[in-house]
C-alpha cells in the first residue's frame, strides 16, 4: 500500500468513525444498523479494507445522505443524520442493547470516550492545555469529570499513540507564556484507529 493510498484509507477510516459518533453508534451497534459484519467495519477502522462505493451508498440510503458526500473529506457529515428516520427506530428497538450505543459505553469509561470520541474531533487536530480540553468537553458534550480523571485518560491515550503529548509554557491571565510547563496534547495524524 502506498503512503498516498494509505492516508486516504486512514482519512475514509476517520469519517466512519465520525459517522459512527453522530449516530452514537459502536463498531457492533454499527454493523447490526448497516447489516454488515463487524468484522468489516473493523477492517475499514483498522485500515486493512476498502471503504467501498456501494457501502458509502448503502450507508446514504439510511442515513439520508449521498454516497458521495460521505466520501467526500472535504464535506462536513452533518450532525442532522443522528435524527434520522431508521437510526431513531433503530435506539428504539435495540434499546435494551447498551453495547451497541456510544454513550452508555462513554458512560462507563472516560479512556473509551478521549480515546473513541474526543481524539477524533477537529478540535485536537493542534495542541490544547487541558483546561481548554475541560471546556471543550464541557459544551460539545455536556460532561465534566471529577478530579484529575480527564487528565488521566489523556495520558493514557499518549500512552496509546492516539494522542500525542508535550509540554508548553503556561498561559497567563495577561496572555504571556509564564514558566510553569504544562502538558499538551493532539491526535497523532499518522496513528491508524485501533479498537
Amino acid at each position: 500500500m502506498t503512503n498516498q493510498t494509505n492516508t486516504y484509507s486512514q482519512q475514509m477510516a476517520i469519517r466512519l468513525r465520525q459517522i459512527m459518533n453522530h449516530l452514537d453508534l459502536t463498531v457492533a451497534g454499527f454493523a447490526v444498523f448497516i447489516n454488515r459484519d463487524a468484522s468489516h467495519i473493523y477492517g475499514i477502522l483498522n485500515v486493512s479494507r476498502d471503504f467501498s462505493d456501494a457501502l458509502a451508498e448503502h450507508i446514504g440510503k439510511l442515513t439520508g445522505i449521498k454516497g458521495a458526500t460521505i466520501k467526500n473529506i472535504n464535506a462536513e457529515i452533518p450532525a442532522s443524520i443522528s435524527k434520522c428516520e431508521s437510526i431513531v427506530e433503530f435506539r428504539k428497538n435495540y434499546k435494551a442493547n447498551p453495547e451497541y450505543f456510544l454513550n452508555t459505553k462513554t458512560d462507563r469509561s472516560i479512556d473509551a470516550f478521549v480515546c473513541d470520541v474526543l481524539a477524533l474531533t477537529e478540535f485536537l487536530k493542534t495542541p490544547k492545555y487541558l483546561n481548554e480540553i475541560e471546556k471543550f468537553v464541557e459544551l460539545e458534550y455536556d460532561k465534566t469529570f471529577v478530579d484529575d480523571s480527564l487528565s488521566k485518560a489523556l495520558r493514557y491515550a499518549a500512552t496509546k499513540g492516539i494522542l500525542l503529548k508535550d509540554k508548553k509554557p503556561i498561559i497567563l491571565n495577561s496572555g504571556k507564556y509564564g514558566k510553569r510547563m504544562l502538558d499538551v496534547y493532539w491526535t497523532n495524524p499518522d496513528k491508524p484507529i485501533k479498537l
